[in-house]
């Protein structure tokens, strides 16, 4: 015969202590608990199927109490009198909720967040939040059609936020569409579906034409020299603002690049930068020559810090990177028709429409905007980054500007 289990109470499941090795303390009906070395107590059930016996887990003591184990296992009891298997019934569940296509998401972002910069794992988690999770959280991936992500697509200008209220919404839609695209083959190559139905989405037939903006900037060399000497021989404000601002309009960076760079990156004693591939838009390292006046301005920016560690360009917080509105806000001030991006687009054309007096071809240009020459192969071949010709490049360029 059986051996019949003496009843379990709370009394003695609160005395059980851990010991060398797990053991079990049974309840009867096939209900134990079983406790481990670590202290850990688990419910379970133990059942026979079609002559097999099986185990099925109900959760922690003592998140689930003695008498709701004993209410889960009668429950549990009277499916298996009709056949069902509870182990197979919670596997099936298991896998709905896995096609659900917010968990999708979120495995879709623990990846990305180990692929791309903080910045834009951040923005693209916001659009997921604003734009699209509201709509799809708890559909299954199965059941979202092409129609749905189309009324989605239309629906991104009605959407209004406080961080979203100036945007260009045409745009936005296209890269919640972009973003919706990465989820989707992310999806199927997960097996988690078996058609990507973003890939038949012709968004030129959904949206407006997107109209080419370019960035506000003085090309014409008199009126460029003019606005350069103008603002920085007059600057009334914050010292560490106009180092960011003439740094900017001395090396063509990116306002970005400017922004996030950190004193890690910097050596003066061998006057250069190097960033990290992670930093920048290419995703491949990039070197920065340092002139006299470049090195000068690094220096001055780590005299006001009181250190060289964190960001160089710092906003009110001497931790955090100054912000793109801040350049934008002192450029507007001055009265001039030109963003913070134009010094690269002046940097450029003044480069090449005097490119005989400076004598550099146009890879060395190139390569100090960062833009990518050729193609791969092209690039295999190119073993020089032009660091040197580009300190030089920098050395005409300042005396141009101070001409």
């Amino acid at each position: 015969m059986p051996r019949i289990a003496t009843p379990l109470n709370d009394t003695k499941i609160k005395k059980a202590k851990p010991k060398e090795k797990l053991y079990k303390m049974f309840d009867g009906d096939g209900l134990y608990l079983e406790i481990k070395p670590s202290g850990k107590k688990t419910w379970r059930i133990k059942y026979r199927l079609n002559g097999k016996e099986k185990t099925y887990t109900i959760g922690e003591y003592p998140t689930i109490t003695l008498s709701k184990a004993r209410a889960i296992t009668r429950e549990i009891k009277e499916k298996i009198l009709e056949g069902v298997d509870p182990v197979k019934e919670r596997q099936k569940e298991s896998e709905k909720d896995n096609k659900k296509f917010s968990y999708i998401v979120k495995q879709f972002l623990e990846k990305k967040e180990q692929e791309v910069s903080s910045k834009h794992f951040e923005r693209s988690k916001r659009r997921l939040e604003i734009y699209i999770l509201p709509f799809f959280k708890d559909k299954n991936i199965e059941e979202i059609t092409k129609k749905d992500i189309i009324n989605i697509l239309k629906k991104v200008k009605e959407i209004d936020t406080p961080s979203t209220r100036t945007i260009d919404k045409t745009e936005t839609a296209r890269r919640v569409l972009s973003l919706l695209r990465q989820i989707y083959r992310f999806a199927l190559h997960n097996d988690y579906t078996e058609t990507d139905i973003t890939a038949a989405i012709d968004i030129t037939a959904v949206l407006p034409k997107r109209e080419v903006q370019h960035f506000n900037a003085i090309l014409k060399e008199e009126d460029f020299k003019e606005m350069y000497k103008d603002f920085f021989a007059d600057y009334k404000g914050y010292n560490h603002i106009l180092n960011a601002l003439k740094f900017l309009a001395l090396t063509a960076l990116r306002p970005g690049n400017v922004r996030n760079l950190r004193w890690e990156w910097v050596d003066l004693d061998k006057k250069v930068v190097i960033y990290p591939a992670s930093a920048m838009k290419a995703k491949e390292e990039f070197r920065l020559p340092l002139t006299d006046t470049l090195v000068k301005i690094l220096k001055e920016q780590a005299y006001i810090k009181g250190s060289k560690k964190g960001v160089v360009f710092f906003g009110r917080d001497f931790n955090k990177e100054m912000s793109d509105a801040t350049l934008i806000r002192h450029i507007k001030r001055k009265g001039y028709n030109h963003t913070a991006h134009g010094f690269r687009a002046s940097f450029s054309t003044i480069c090449y429409e005097k490119q005989k007096d400076h004598g550099f071809p146009a890879e060395v240009i190139e390569t100090q905007l960062a833009h990518v020459i050729g193609n791969k192969v092209t690039r295999a071949y190119m073993r020089s980054d032009f660091l040197e010709e580009r300190r030089k490049l920098l050395e005409w360029w300042e005396e141009f500007l101070e001409s």
